[in-house]
């Protein structure tokens, strides 16, 4: 009992270490980006690893039936990926489930309302630092003209009324890091308030300070906005420098491309098209990627902790550069957790920018699904 007391501890705080190391390597990006060499990566990923093995119990049955250890893992494509499906399965968490700061669920977009994923999170400081430094660098430094801080309007509804939702997690943290006096969430659980919205973009475009201002918004919710700006025929002129951030995109409906809604959007709203930022997350990754709506479509980037590769649908053997098969992502700050997520998601990747093509039609890619019944079998004590 002494023994497991003490291996526990040890883990606890090693863990807690790693996590300190890796929220201040985050921030230092944060305040002067570089690339991170790949050596440091790989140490950083292999530390990872083993403490995701040593402590997560679903993951180390999986890891060993496919026959790794820490001992095999030199570098970060080394690590086993874990399906998003298992999400959906079992508590992929490091340590005692019971002990999650936060449980994020997926939308249930997909698979439905009853098949809902769930990642446990255990330091949402980390999370924290990982997307306040992305957000600084891909949206404010690159769209908002240099700005630190502006006035933020959320059509994503606070955290308070949307506690399993990530997305929503992180408009509050953006709100706090980076938002002026005015901002605002114009979105509750059930309903965007649109009167409050048109008030808000008229207030900004009206100001005699000229204070550019950052939305933040799904595209399902930009869409439904600049259906009833054209409806009302208003237009406003936000001062220079304001910022569209959309996430998501058509969950599986059918409507017009992105880029046309937010290019149309940002006409009416005189926000500049290179100041239109797309982000993607994912509720099983604690980091994001972004791209600007201009010049055209765009590669997604993110912060060096955040790698990502193409796999061959069946066989999973990563692809060559360029080639598109099934992503999957590396993210350190899933710490906690697991990093190596093996989605079904379809894209290529370029020097770790990723052109997203789309969702895998029908059935998950056998490679996927052969991921899947592994850990399925591993958690059952099954041998063929």
């Amino acid at each position: 009992m002494d023994d497991d007391l003490s291996a526990r501890s040890g883990l606890e705080a090693g863990l807690e270490c790693l996590s300190a190391e890796l929220a201040r390597a985050f921030q230092s990006w944060g305040r002067r980006p570089e690339p991170w060499e790949s050596g440091r990566t790989n140490e950083l990923a292999c530390r990872a690893f083993a403490i995701q093995y040593a402590g997560n119990a679903p993951y180390r049955l999986y890891c060993d039936r496919l026959g790794v250890s820490p001992a095999d893992v030199d570098e970060w494509r080394d690590v086993p990926a874990v399906p998003t499906a298992a999400f959906r399965q079992v508590p992929l968490f490091v340590g005692d489930p019971a002990e999650a700061s936060l449980e994020f669920r997926t939308s249930g977009t997909t698979r439905g309302p009853g098949r809902r994923g769930r990642h446990l999170v255990r330091d949402p400081e980390l999370y924290r630092a990982s997307l306040e430094a992305a957000f600084h660098h891909f949206v404010l430094k690159r769209a908002g003209g240099g700005a630190d801080r502006m006035p933020v309007a959320s059509l994503v509804p606070p955290f308070c009324d949307a506690p399993d939702s990530s997305l929503s997690w992180m408009a509050d943290a953006v709100v706090s890091r980076f938002g002026r006096p005015g901002s605002t969430f114009l979105a509750s659980a059930r309903a965007i308030d649109w009167s409050r919205a048109e008030r808000f973009v008229t207030w900004a475009a009206g100001a005699p300070e000229a204070v550019p201002v950052c939305l933040l918004g799904t595209t399902l919710a930009f869409a439904e906005w600049l259906r009833r700006l054209e409806e009302s025929g208003l237009s406003v002129s936000l001062p220079e420098g304001s910022i569209a951030m959309d996430t998501g995109g058509w969950k599986g409906r059918d409507g017009p491309s992105r880029e046309r809604v937010m290019e149309e959007l940002a006409g009416r709203l005189g926000i500049a098209p290179s100041s239109v930022i797309n982000e993607f997350g994912m509720t099983e990754l604690l980091s994001q990627r972004y791209a600007p709506l201009v010049p055209g479509p765009s590669p997604l980037c993110g912060p060096p902790w955040l790698l990502s590769r193409a796999l061959h649908p069946e066989t999973l053997e990563e692809l060559p550069e360029g080639e598109v098969g099934v992503l999957n992502h590396f993210d350190l700050a899933n710490v906690g957790s697991v990093c190596s997520v093996l989605t079904e998601d379809l894209g290529a990747v370029r020097e770790n920018a990723v052109r997203w093509v789309g969702r895998s039609p029908g059935a998950p890619p056998r490679g996927c699904s052969l991921a899947t019944r592994e850990l399925l079998r591993a958690q059952a004590g099954q041998t063929s």
